[in-house]
């Protein structure tokens, strides 16, 4: 069968990102806001509510390819500060009030865009990602990468992550492509290689900087080389 899907994983790949979460200053900040619904709470108890209420969703999704909703974990922050069910838009404010003021980098790749551009004429483009809805889904927007995607999987959407092969096959899905017509072009040896190929995708891995890795699957160290592999690689497979 002929490629005709280009399905990319999201942070690392198309987007550089750093985030630290660990940081009380963040916190110290959502407090702050918080004081402004009747809810008090210490910066350090507040960043223990939230890793409380992460780890106790993974406990209840025991599939070694469990998932979390960040925005469940605000909901119930946000309910035990109220004492009642808060709205979804407060909800939805202060997991983005969060995620912005955690992010220190959040930015394309300089490669992406040209890549896209390329890709996009030729390609159905995707996407496959460990990733927050609650927040990840304006980045898409707002960094211009919605325009490319005729489907969007995030795994906090379906609570199941990479490298479960379901997360690849719900894209597939949408984009009703078998697993032979979509390349899928990730930047993590253990998370983004074993699920596609274990339901017949090829891959691609996109590292930029360090060692080539040790891996069965052609590497590329810039986006703009995914056509010339395609054609070279998998010239079998173009239609």
């Amino acid at each position: 069968m002929a490629i005709e899907a280009v399905i990319f994983d999201l942070y690392g790949t198309l987007v550089d990102i750093w985030t630290d979460e660990t940081d009380l200053e963040p916190y110290q900040t959502l407090c702050h806001f918080l004081k402004y619904y009747a809810i008090f709470f210490e910066p350090e108890e507040l960043a223990g509510l939230y890793q409380e209420a992460a780890a106790a969703q993974l406990q209840d999704r025991p599939s070694p390819f469990g998932e979390i909703d960040i925005f469940l974990v605000f909901e119930e922050i946000l309910s035990e500060g109220l004492g009642k069910s808060p709205e979804r838009a407060l909800v939805i404010w202060l997991a983005r009030l969060f995620r912005s003021l955690t992010t220190r980098r959040l930015q394309l790749f300089p490669d992406t865009m040209e890549a896209l551009d390329e890709l996009a004429p030729i390609y159905r483009l995707g996407l496959v990602s460990d990733a927050q809805w609650v927040f990840s889904e304006p980045e898409i927007r707002f960094l211009g990468l919605e325009k490319y995607l005729d489907a969007v999987v995030l795994s906090s959407r379906y609570f199941v992550s990479k490298p479960s092969p379901q997360i690849y096959s719900l894209a597939l899905k949408a984009m009703q492509v078998g697993p032979a017509q979509a390349l899928y072009v990730g930047n993590d040896l253990s998370r983004d290689v074993p699920g596609p190929q274990s339901i017949g995708m090829p891959v691609i891995l996109i590292h930029r900087e360090g060692p080539r890795p040790q891996a069965e699957v052609p590497v590329i160290n810039n986006l703009k080389e995914i056509q010339k592999v395609i054609q070279s690689q998998f010239s079998d497979l173009v239609a």
